[in-house]
């Protein structure tokens, strides 16, 4: 997609984010049996945190929906600390619901398997975080199959 790729564009990004992290998210959603637009939400997930882009990008590309749905996903850069931005972000998808609930979960299972194929250990307070999403989406009943990938992840994951 031309809007994402010219997003990244010279964005220095970590090793599992930025594009493949994108394609990564939309995949575990096509996997789970989403449909093309809960994929596209996917690959844009982080496009307003990550990258020039803006809502008003978003929105001029694909509308008021992915918009709303993208800015939701996008944490709250005036919040400093992380734990608080990452509590206002949940509760803003827990409010939300499916399908973004669904999109928080993907994203976690992508970054969950990178780290797995790479090596890599996830910080306890992103295994935190991970858990208390997921912890709201059991609590909500929704996502089950998301729900039990992300769980078994977490907990292989665990030291």
């Amino acid at each position: 997609m031309a809007f994402l790729a010219d997003a990244y564009d010279g964005v220095p990004t970590p090793p599992g984010k930025g594009l493949p992290h994108a394609h990564a998210v939309a995949g575990v959603l096509r996997d789970s049996g989403y449909d093309e637009g809960v994929q596209l939400v996917g690959l844009l997930h982080d496009v307003i945190e990550d990258t020039p882009r803006d809502a008003v990008d978003v929105r001029d590309a694909f509308g008021d929906e992915v918009a709303d749905m993208v800015s939701t996903l996008s944490e709250d850069p005036t919040i400093t600390r992380y734990g608080p931005r990452k509590r206002v972000l949940r509760e803003a998808i827990a409010a939300a619901g499916p399908p973004l609930v669904d999109v928080a979960l993907a994203d976690k299972i992508a970054i969950l398997r990178h780290a797995q194929a790479s090596g890599a250990r996830v910080p306890k307070r992103k295994l935190g975080h991970y858990r208390a999403t997921l912890a709201l989406a059991v609590e909500a009943g929704v996502a089950a199959g998301l729900c039990s990938q992300l769980a078994d992840l977490v907990a292989s994951d665990e030291p």
